[in-house]
């Protein structure tokens, strides 16, 4: 059973990357900003108060191009970033470092 971070982060740990297991406010931290207009397929989507959690980061998804992203909901689906939810608790894109 995954959470957001930890699906997320098992992607990415078996695409190349060596990240850990961090929370979805870790993953923010490991990452580089991204412009909306510069954010392409495999930068992570980061979203802030979507719980009471101590932090400001506390949900990430995968961004998948077309303004879509691929999360851990219940369950694991694709999402449009267009819905008032996303829009409402959007925090940032962005880029891990090269693998």
């Amino acid at each position: 059973m995954f959470d957001c971070s930890g699906f997320v982060s098992w992607v990415y740990n078996r695409c190349g990357w060596s990240v850990g297991r961090p929370t979805a406010q870790g993953l923010y931290d490991l990452c580089t900003p991204v412009s909306s207009v510069n954010v392409k397929p495999g930068d992570l989507v980061f979203f802030k108060n979507t719980y009471d959690a101590g932090r400001t980061v506390t949900h990430v998804g995968i961004y998948v191009g077309n303004n879509m992203m691929l999360h851990c909901g219940d369950p694991i689906q694709y999402e449009s970033l267009a819905k008032s939810y996303w829009q409402e608790h959007f925090y940032a894109y962005g880029r891990l470092p090269d693998s």
